[in-house]
């Protein structure tokens, strides 16, 4: 099997990044010349832009590079993935990396696609009801259901992350309308997250209220907002998408892929987060909010910071940037501790070190960061009152996450 990659980095324009091929086992990749004269730099640490046949020995993405493997979705949209392809005949165990991109075809995040794009559905959608969606998440997270909800299949199956979530477009009263398409002036980009059996209960307003104080921090965040529908009183979590602006696509790319590290292990650590973003976006700024953020996940105890919960994109000029934070929530991480360390701690690290890393990526006001994050986490309470919730709930997360991480 053959795939053409394409990077779409400007409205109605596509370039032929390169091909892709399985042979022998692997899969083989080669920039196409008309890519290689752009002189972009997609992935610099392993594919760098130029002549010559890549082929990824180390397999941590089943033979894919990360810049590819990107584009593929985990957890939720892993899930639904696999019961499209068990509804067309196949065994699971037998699909291909490059048959699992084919199928992602232009529904990518970011600015690739793949092509040819099979197994694509053709429905349109046009009334979406949030309360429908999040009622079949819940079968389909459940077992309960074993049937193929067209909307769920179209609207979540590009998504990564273990919570089930919808892409869709909303406008300044919350109307929604699918994500895939092309979007009307009024409306922009958003994902929309359900809940699912082990989360925290109202799970949405908590990352909400997260979203909240990670901008009361000094994190850049994108618009966050928190959608009440009125069939059933139900509260979502919607983050508006920052791989698109009106409906041109941005060059998006994860930690995890930019270095090859599996984030289902530990396997970074924030040193080396700070390092990538020195070296990438060559600003200062960006390494302190780089910091900012690892901060912000110390004291307001969010545990699960793997290396896919971290991006970065291109600006306007090509020009490496971070991304906007994404994925804040209180989680206690696997065996109680941070997915990145901290200097080798991976729990409430203590201040020398801080200073340490402060000290190296030259990060100055360490003590005043510290305390404006720190101001910003003890809104939880306050917060948690004003969008009403239960006070078992605002005492859960005090004491069992806030409290220890302090």
């Amino acid at each position: 099997m053959e795939i053409e990659v394409r990077f779409h980095p400007y409205q109605n324009q596509v370039i032929p990044v390169g091909l892709m091929t399985a042979y022998k086992k692997q899969i083989l990749f080669e920039y196409s010349p008309e890519f290689i004269k752009t002189g972009f730099a997609l992935s610099p640490f392993y594919l760098p832009n130029k002549l010559g046949v890549f082929i990824e020995k180390e397999r941590v993405f089943s033979g894919l590079y990360g810049l590819f493997n990107d584009s593929l979705p985990d957890g939720w949209g892993l899930l639904l993935m696999d019961r499209a392809f068990r509804q067309l005949g196949f065994d699971i165990k037998t699909i291909t990396p490059l048959e699992r991109l084919s199928y992602m075809g232009e529904r990518t995040m970011g600015a690739l696609s793949y092509h040819p794009a099979q197994f694509q559905q053709n429905e349109r959608l046009s009334s979406l009801q949030l309360n429908v969606l999040a009622e079949n998440a819940q079968q389909v997270m459940t077992g309960n259901s074993d049937d193929i909800f067209p909307e769920l299949q179209l609207l979540g199956s590009s998504s990564g992350g273990a919570r089930p979530k919808v892409i869709v477009g909303l406008n300044k009263t919350n109307h929604v309308i699918s994500g895939l398409d092309k979007l009307p002036a009024d409306y922009a980009h958003y994902l929309v997250k359900f809940s699912q059996n082990d989360d925290l209960e109202e799970a949405g307003v908590i990352e909400y209220i997260y979203s909240l104080m990670a901008k009361q921090a000094g994190i850049s965040m994108p618009e966050t907002r928190l959608i009440q529908t009125e069939e059933n009183h139900h509260r979502y979590f919607a983050i508006k998408r920052f791989d698109r602006e009106g409906n041109q696509r941005l060059y998006t790319h994860t930690l995890s892929g930019l270095i090859h590290a599996d984030h289902r292990i530990p396997s970074c650590d924030y040193e080396t987060y700070l390092q990538v973003t020195q070296v990438l976006t060559k600003q200062q700024q960006a390494v302190e909010q780089a910091f900012l953020r690892m901060l912000f996940n110390i004291f307001a105890h969010n545990r699960d910071d793997h290396v896919k919960n971290f991006s970065f994109q291109f600006d306007k000029q090509a020009q490496w940037q971070l991304a906007p934070a994404y994925d804040l929530m209180p989680t206690k991480g696997m065996a109680g501790e941070h997915a990145m360390s901290i200097l080798g701690i991976g729990k409430n690290p203590p201040l020398k070190d801080l200073k340490v890393l402060a000290k190296k990526y030259q990060v100055r006001h360490l003590m005043a960061m510290i305390e404006q994050v720190r101001n910003a986490v003890s809104q939880w309470s306050s917060l948690a009152k004003q969008y009403d919730l239960k006070p078992s709930i605002i005492a859960e997360i005090q004491y069992n996450y806030l409290d220890k991480a302090r």
